[in-house]
Order: structure tokens, then C-alpha cells, then sequence
């Protein structure tokens, strides 16, 4: 082989070597804020404006430690509380608003996260918060089904368990009727 060849080779090579660098570094870029894991969640929201249709993710906390729900109670608004099993048991999930109670604006929620992610079987709803529709797609994507709960008239929220729509919820919106 030529020298000019070799060297040709050799830079190839290493460009070669530096994309798939790069390739694999943007793959481990910085976490999403639905990257946390955890048993227990707290997922803080900003409420939805004309014209939005998802709720922004101000922050999202993971713990294996359960005591992470006093936490979470004494800091923020809670909105709704899913729960792995019937009757408000096992690992937890809480949506708080960081732009206050429920409004007939409401907040969308995109992907309820890891913890929760089909896994859902009860629910209880806080703040003004008497309305939500359940999607079992995220993105609120209702093309593989939903479920829709109310309770008209009711100013706070009150627990639903979730027999119709049982380890299916996937993303909710939730407002005020």
C-alpha cells in the first residue's frame, strides 16, 4: 500500500472511531426529567395555557423510600395520587401544580413515568381537581382507549378506583368541571 493510501486509511479510521463517539455519547445524553426512577414520584407541573396541550415538567423526583410522600404533601399543590393497586396501595405516584389548584384549563399529563406506566389501579384527586380522562396511550393518545371520570358538582377531588381502565393508564388530563 501507498503511503498516501495508508494515511487516507488511517484518517478514516479515525473518523470512523470519532462518530461512533459521538453517536454513542448523544445516546447518553442528560437524563429526561421522566428519566427518574423510583417506587415513589412526585411530578411538579406548570398548568396548561390556550392553546397547550401538555402540561411542562418543572421537576420530577424518584425514591425507593416511601417517606418521600410527607415530603411531597407539605410541598406543593397535590392534584392527583395514582396508585399501583385498589384501595390507595403500593407504590405511588403524585402530580402537583405548581401554578395552583385545578382550573377548567386543567394540566395534560404526557407519560404518568416508569413507577406508574400501566400499572395504575386507583386514583385520588385533589385541589379542585373533579375531572380527568385516563388514556392508555401516552401522549393522551386516545386511539387505544380511555377512560373519562367526573364528579360533577364536587369542588375537591375524591378516590376512584379503577376497575374499567386496571393497569392501562399510560398519560391523564385533569381539570375542574
Amino acid at each position: 500500500m501507498k503511503t498516501g493510501h495508508k494515511k487516507r486509511a488511517a484518517i478514516v479510521a479515525g473518523l470512523v472511531s470519532i462518530a461512533g463517539l459521538i453517536g454513542s455519547g448523544s445516546a447518553s445524553a442528560a437524563p429526561q426529567p421522566d428519566a427518574a426512577t423510583g417506587k415513589y414520584c412526585v411530578t411538579t407541573l406548570k398548568k396548561l395555557q390556550p392553546g397547550e396541550a401538555t402540561s411542562k415538567v418543572t421537576s420530577r423526583r424518584c425514591s425507593d423510600d416511601p417517606a418521600t410522600l410527607e415530603m411531597a404533601k407539605s410541598s406543593g399543590i397535590a392534584l392527583a395520587f395514582l396508585h399501583e393497586h385498589d384501595n390507595l396501595g403500593g407504590n405511588w405516584s403524585i402530580y402537583q401544580g405548581e401554578d395552583g389548584p385545578c382550573d377548567a384549563s386543567g394540566y395534560g399529563i404526557d407519560w404518568v413515568g416508569a413507577a406508574m406506566h400501566h400499572k395504575a389501579s386507583s386514583i385520588l384527586t385533589d385541589n379542585w381537581c373533579n375531572s380527568l380522562t385516563l388514556f392508555q396511550n401516552s401522549y393522551r393518545d386516545p386511539s387505544a382507549g380511555s377512560a373519562y371520570i367526573s364528579q360533577p358538582g364536587w369542588q375537591a377531588g375524591r378516590w376512584n378506583s379503577l376497575p374499567q381502565f386496571n393497569d392501562r393508564t399510560a398519560s391523564f388530563n385533569i381539570f375542574q368541571r
